[in-house]
């Protein structure tokens, strides 16, 4: 039997983009789709247009929150699939097979834990589009960068394993998990030469507050991970560092 897939979207407030990132869902060609919406309570028409889709959505569950981890936390606890997969409302998968070709290759190797890939990253403020390779990733990488969780395939029982996403976090509880998946636990992973999804690059990660919380919270996870030795070992290392990012044409 296929594995059962359980894509995860949570949202506040966002009409402007969800319909299409339902659909980027609802086209995949893979059909053992578990498909779980977790809304903060959205005061605008997100949720009826969550609505009209109602019969294709697994589990849905609209009520205030603290962030997007504890939304994503309690999407991992719906979920009933074998892998685990976040999409954003405002982005999407970027062709309808991205679904069926990686469940191909934990089906190829199963003692695989996660999946990552590259993505488009798009600036609506340019309409410059950007690829983000992920490729080589060393704990230095984690340093100046991170992986973006919507180029992220798991495999549910890596939350058992590794813990939830930590909630106290606003922005970087995705860089924490990943620092602590990789480093703390090993988990085995994969790199998928295909790019996974489009990511919009716009909104609250845009404005000064988020910029200035994000570097703060990614201090306190470097704090953690890395000893002082190590982070100068990095910083010397610097100018040698190959961009992730690459401009598309």
């Amino acid at each position: 039997m296929n594995p059962k897939v359980s894509v995860i979207t949570v949202c506040y407030n966002a009409d402007e983009f969800i319909e299409n990132a339902i659909n980027s869902i609802l086209k995949q060609t893979y059909k053992n789709l578990e498909y779980i919406i977790i809304d903060g309570a959205s005061t605008d028409n997100t949720i009826s247009i969550i609505n009209k889709y109602k019969s294709k959505i697994a589990f849905f569950l609209s009520e205030p929150d603290n962030g997007i981890y504890e939304a994503m936390n309690k999407g991992i606890k719906a979920a009933t699939g074998d892998i685990l997969y976040f999409l954003n409302s405002d982005d999407l998968l970027y062709d309808e097979y991205v679904i069926e070709n990686v469940v191909k290759i934990f089906e190829k190797n199963k003692d695989l834990e996660l999946i990552y890939g590259p993505i488009i990253i798009r600036d609506p403020t340019t309409n410059e589009s950007f690829i983000k390779l992920n490729d080589r990733i060393t704990k230095s990488f984690f340093i100046y960068n991170g992986i973006c969780q919507q180029s992220t395939f798991y495999k549910a029982d890596v939350f058992k394993k590794c813990g939830q996403f930590n909630d106290t976090y606003k922005i970087a509880g995705d860089y924490e998990w990943f620092l602590r998946a990789f480093y703390k636990y090993n988990i085995k992973r994969q790199y998928y030469e295909s790019i996974i999804a489009i990511y919009n690059n716009g909104g609250i990660s845009s404005t000064d507050e988020f910029s200035s919380l994000h570097t703060k919270e990614r201090a306190k996870v470097i704090k953690e991970y890395f000893n002082i030795f190590e982070i100068y070992k990095y910083k010397l290392l610097l100018p040698f560092r190959k961009s992730a990012i690459k401009k598309l044409r």
